[in-house]
């Protein structure tokens, strides 16, 4: 079965890039730019969210805070994704399960996101 990635960037240049390389990996890909977006997204379950942490309409901690909060979303891993000094801070106290420190290298980036999606990473979800 194939994974299901969300992806949430105000980046549109970045969204796309990312968009590609994980479609071209055999992810689907859901991509939008802001909060609004994503809420509409509804009840797709995703197998990995990946956030940015500056968004036109808020900020991707607190949402990632909120889906941790929630029953329904809380076992979804999410990737809180910025150029913040203190994104390893941030990712922790809104109880990200990772993090991407941006600018990030492809095969870095393409590592994390396999590892999360990994049955071995992700027991809840598996293949």
């Amino acid at each position: 079965m194939q994974k299901r990635v969300i992806v949430v960037d105000n980046d549109d240049d970045i969204l796309q890039i990312i968009r590609f390389i994980l479609e071209e990996q055999g992810y689907l890909v859901e991509a939008v730019s802001d909060i609004l977006s994503f809420n509409k997204l509804g009840d797709i379950q995703p197998d990995l969210i990946l956030l940015d942490d500056w968004l036109s309409d808020g900020y991707g901690h607190l949402l990632c805070r909120a889906l941790k909060q929630n029953s329904q979303t809380k076992t979804i891993p999410v990737l809180l994704i910025s150029a913040k000094n203190d994104i390893e801070t941030l990712a922790a106290k809104s109880h990200a399960d990772d993090y991407i420190a941006k600018p990030f290298d492809l095969d870095f980036f393409m590592n994390k996101v396999r590892s999360w999606l990994s049955p071995h990473k992700n027991p809840m979800r598996p293949d």
